[in-house]
């Protein structure tokens, strides 16, 4: 599945948005609150409409929250809510040749559910779910807290017995990870593989993803994940250390779970395709790529992902200036209010031009540069003891080491002296 195109309609602060979307990476962006994560939860609503065709699948629907609202002032004190109805989701995919387009939307503020129409879209995850050799796509939503907001579990382990392929879509487009059913799928491989002495393909093709992810984002080799039986944990191993990876930073956490719960979806799902998983098709929405990541992993991290998953359209929304410029054909969605810009990525551009560039604002902070713009100009009219005061107050407040300040007070004693 891959999507061409989505319309939002009074989702949020939304009220009418059509947003185009490319095969490969798509990064969305803008300030804070232009509704880069509104844009892909209203994604991940209208893929629910995909799920609302399987049986036993949960899927998910719009919230009373979610629905476009005014707040208008009555009297002195007191307010009003105006309620937008109906919210609506409207998206035109490609599912293996064939072009659907489908609205979820929600009439009523009092319904707790939400309606998929037409229903062509229903009937063919149906279809595609009975027919065993037909590959099931991917789809996955990956919050700003994935690494902190885990689901509950209030369902007995669904692993335990013989169970469906589409168990790989539980919980796959709500914001909280559901970490425990991945562990819970990591056990009942490990107990097959006990019990028929033999390593099962699709198992070891997860963990063997997990690890070149991690060769890449590190640039060397080695990286690896496995379940220690004694422990009860997925473990990750590299350079002869050993740690579960719940022990491990933010970043470590944030990376290695978001690639283990694509691949061990794709496992669930595609089982067949045993060492191949990583070649399964769909789309995957990441809210924060950036997030807990250093700069140094941030120049990886979009190149490490599209290594590993080849055939995933990824829509994912950053702050990161590093992003930007670190991979070349990224699809830049560029969002402003109402307003939607598009682009091309310019691979390869220093950071402080990507920050110019693509979020309008400088590399130094506004007060500074307003001091470095007033020393120019005295130095332009030779006014050497204005110019020295304002280049002394940079020294203090700054960091006279700054290659910026070297320059400064390089032209300040060279044509002084002249």
């Amino acid at each position: 599945m891959e999507l061409s195109k989505v319309r939002i309609k009074n989702f949020r602060s939304i009220a009418d948005q059509e947003i185009v979307l490319k095969p490969g990476f798509n990064l969305i962006k803008g300030e804070n609150g232009k509704g880069k994560s509104s844009i892909l939860e209203a994604i991940a609503v209208g893929l629910g409409g995909f799920l609302a065709g399987l049986n036993g699948v949960s899927t998910r629907h719009f919230t009373l929250d979610e629905v476009r609202t005014d707040f208008i002032q009555v009297g002195d004190g007191s307010y009003g809510k105006k309620h937008h109805v109906p919210v609506e989701v409207i998206l035109t995919a490609d599912l293996y040749g064939e072009t659907y387009e489908w609205t979820r939307s929600k009439h009523s503020i009092r319904s707790s559910r939400s309606t998929t129409q037409p229903r062509d879209i229903c009937r063919k995850a149906e279809q595609m779910a009975e027919e065993p050799d037909t590959e099931l796509p991917v789809l996955v939503y990956l919050g700003a807290g994935r690494v902190w907001s885990q689901k509950r579990e209030k369902s007995e382990n669904v692993f335990r017995k013989q169970y469906f392929r589409t168990v790989g879509y539980t919980d796959c487009l709500v914001e909280a990870s559901n970490i425990k059913l991945l562990l819970n799928w990591c056990v009942k491989m490990e107990q097959i593989a006990w019990q028929k002495e033999k390593k099962i393909a699709e198992y070891e093709a997860v963990k063997t993803a997990v690890g070149k992810f991690m060769d890449c984002m590190e640039k060397c080799s080695g990286h690896q994940v496995f379940y220690d039986r004694q422990e009860e944990q997925l473990m990750y191993k590299f350079d002869e250390k050993i740690l579960p990876i719940a022990q491990l930073s933010a970043g470590y956490q944030s990376l290695i779970w978001t690639v283990f719960d694509i691949a061990y979806r794709m496992a669930v799902l595609n089982p067949d395709k045993r060492a191949e998983i990583a070649q399964t098709k769909g789309i995957v929405l990441i809210d924060e790529l950036d997030i807990h990541l250093h700069p140094r992993w941030q120049w990886n991290v979009i190149e490490a992902l599209r290594e590993i998953f080849p055939n995933v359209q990824f829509i994912a929304a950053t702050h990161a200036p590093v992003l930007f410029a670190s991979a070349p054909n990224v699809w830049l969605i560029n969002v402003d209010n109402d307003k939607i810009d598009y682009g091309y990525s310019h691979y390869g551009i220093d950071v402080n031009t990507s920050m110019s560039v693509y979020q309008g604002t400088q590399e130094i902070p506004e007060a500074v540069k307003k001091l470095v713009d007033e020393f120019c100009e005295m130095m332009d009219r030779e006014d050497y003891e204005k110019a020295g005061k304002i280049l002394n107050q940079l020294e203090r407040d700054t960091a006279p080491a700054h290659p910026l300040l070297i320059e400064l007070r390089t032209r300040y004693d060279f044509e002084k002296s002249d």
